[in-house]
């Protein structure tokens, strides 16, 4: 009979492999989530670059009709005062404008706020002064500080033909903390950010810490900036050390101010969310499962998070967070809740579900990720029977949405940090990305695109209340053509603060396009829509626009219909009614008449 005997080397020679395996195992899962962190984070530093952009090259082209404008405003009588006084308005009524100024043909500097230089010499030697422009191209200067505000700024200069043969400059500074205000919003990771460096001085334009501006970038070498500007129609990434930190810089040099936009981010801080997602800790030596089932668990929550760092539309966020949560957790419903400004609601578009923005408030009342039976719930899907998990989703300390697992009771919150983490992340980059694309950037008002986004939202729940006024400025062209294009200008914001007058936050407020504005509201009957939007029709002709010793009133036409099965169908019949309106003496309201065949 064989005896077989237990010796203590035997388990001592299996101790070192055993040991191998773990590490390798662990190295690999380590090495796994931050690849996937890396891809991650590059996409969305990039990402960052398009919106940012995007967000520089519309303010820039409103900044060039507004110089268009105060051009035409000057060669029709070239009357300095009031040119003074447009330009005083516009300066009054837009938070990023410093100064605004005219540099005549005999040297003289006239601006904004009493404004004056007689000194030609001083005036030319002005960092916005250049002697190579182009009539059909603005300058646009380096940076410096303003001497009215010793604000840093930098100057967008329109060069002037004049009847006689010689020139004038229109001169606008632009507040760079002020337009850099909105793009301090685009986080790669929890620290990154945007900021940008002048292409002809390598000196940084914009920047989360003013006392870096314009100082001379670490990241952005000279001889890097030569490769930036030789190769101008690339992104490409620069790796870089500032103050003992390694960290990594995505660059695009494609916008229309001659700067380098580049989003950072810490290595550090890359390694240390990967190692925060996958890595495990020591304890788990003794239990390969638990190594094993982490890094499944890891690898599925990076590929789906690499796919919401490039998703802007909410029907793909929420469909990769289902998917997401379903793999972590068992539960019944997920509601994804999106916090609406303008309305002062929470809003469940998948569901239909709306909740008020104070119930909200006052039920999350911490930033923290909450698993219990909610006591009262606000909402029928979700019973105080069972246990709920609830996460709210923060920008700067703002509750910007929340999401509610009904029927889960799942404990492990580490996992629900890293999901948090990528649903806020996804919804910060969504709802920016909507406030640029949806608002009108003149009146604020929201722009077509998401008046018929809200129609086919508002059809797709069958509403029946619900009506769209088209409306048009009678012989708009006429008060332009009368008393020029900056009171136009005027009755166009003037109409536009007085659809938000007449209107509450729950309607959609719009510009249509030029002097077309619709509103999509709610009412029980036509008799009382045509009731809301005559007494706006009286207001507007009551209404008197001024502007220095101009002034104007103007009356409008409007045409209504009630929501029909599709969008096109209800602007087709809102706009039938409009021209009735507009072809009977103008001034009316006129509904839409529905044939059912």
């Amino acid at each position: 009979m064989l005896h077989f005997k237990l010796q203590p080397k035997i388990f001592i020679s299996i101790i070192y492999p055993l040991l191998a395996l773990i590490m390798f195992s662990l190295m690999y899962v380590g090495y796994s989530d931050y690849k996937y962190i890396k891809q991650s984070t590059y996409q969305q530093a990039e990402n960052n670059l398009d919106i940012a952009n995007e967000y520089l090259n519309q303010h820039l082209n409103a900044v060039n009709n507004q110089l268009y404008l105060l051009g035409e405003t000057y060669k029709y009588n070239y009357n300095l005062t009031e040119f003074l006084v447009s330009a005083q308005h516009l300066l009054d009524n837009e938070t990023k404008y410093l100064e605004i100024g005219l540099l005549t043909s005999k040297g003289e500097y006239y601006a904004t706020n009493h404004v004056y230089n007689a000194d030609a010499d001083d005036n030319r030697s002005r960092v916005w002064f250049s002697d190579k422009m182009d009539y059909d191209k603005p300058f646009i200067s380096t940076l410096y500080k303003s001497e009215d505000t010793q604000k840093w700024t930098v100057a967008i200069v329109c060069l002037l033909k004049l009847n006689n043969g010689e020139s004038a400059r229109i001169v606008l500074e632009l507040d760079i903390l002020g337009l850099y205000d909105k793009l301090s919003l685009l986080k790669t990771l929890m620290h990154g950010y945007v900021y940008a460096v002048d292409t002809k001085t390598g000196e940084i334009v914009m920047h989360p810490d003013p006392s870096r501006i314009s100082t001379k970038s670490v990241s952005v070498t000279p001889t890097i900036l030569d490769l930036i500007v030789s190769n101008a129609n690339t992104k490409s990434t620069i790796n870089y050390i500032y103050q003992g930190q390694n960290k990594f810089s995505i660059y695009e040099s494609k916008n229309k101010f001659g700067w380098v936009l580049l989003s950072n981010s810490n290595n550090k801080e890359m390694t240390y969310k990967a190692l925060n997602i996958g890595a495990v800790s020591f304890a788990l030596f003794a239990i390969l499962v638990v190594i094993l089932l982490t890094f499944f668990i890891s690898n599925r929550i990076h590929s789906k998070g690499q796919v919401l760092s490039g998703s802007t539309r909410l029907e793909d966020i929420y469909q990769t967070l289902s998917q997401m949560v379903s793999e972590l957790i068992h539960f019944d419903k997920m509601l994804f809740f999106i916090h609406n400004p303008y309305n002062q609601q929470f809003e469940e578009p998948i569901h239909d579900l709306t909740l008020s923005e104070n119930d909200v408030f006052n039920e999350v009342g911490d930033n923290k990720i909450n698993v219990s039976k909610i006591v009262n719930p606000l909402i029928l899907d979700i019973s105080s029977a069972h246990r709920c998990v609830r996460i709210p989703l923060y920008n700067k300390g703002q509750l910007i949405g929340v999401i509610y697992l009904t029927k889960s009771n799942f404990k492990a919150l580490h996992f629900m940090n890293i999901f948090r983490n990528y649903a806020q992340s996804a919804l910060i980059n969504m709802l920016l990305t909507q406030k640029i694309r949806s608002e009108d950037s003149m009146t604020q008002l929201m722009n077509k695109a998401y008046l018929r986004q809200q129609m086919g939202y508002r059809i797709k729940c069958n509403t029946t209340d619900t009506y769209l006024g088209m409306i048009d400025l009678d012989d708009f062209k006429t008060i332009n053509d009368t008393y020029g294009h900056l009171l136009g200008d005027l009755v166009i914001l003037k109409t536009a603060d007085m659809l938000k007058h007449y209107f509450n936050h729950k309607a959609v407020t719009s510009r249509y396009g030029g002097e077309e504005f619709a509103v999509l509201f709610n009412a029980v009957d036509e008799q009382q829509a045509f009731k809301i939007l005559d007494e706006f029709r009286c207001g507007i002709e009551t209404m008197i626009v001024s502007s220095g010793d101009k002034q104007c009133q103007v009356t409008a036409s409007i045409g209504f219909a009630k929501l029909r099965t599709s969008i096109d169908m209800t602007i087709y019949d809102a706009d039938k009614a409009l021209y009735l309106a507009k072809n009977n003496s103008k001034n009316k309201v006129y509904q839409s008449i529905e044939i059912v065949n």
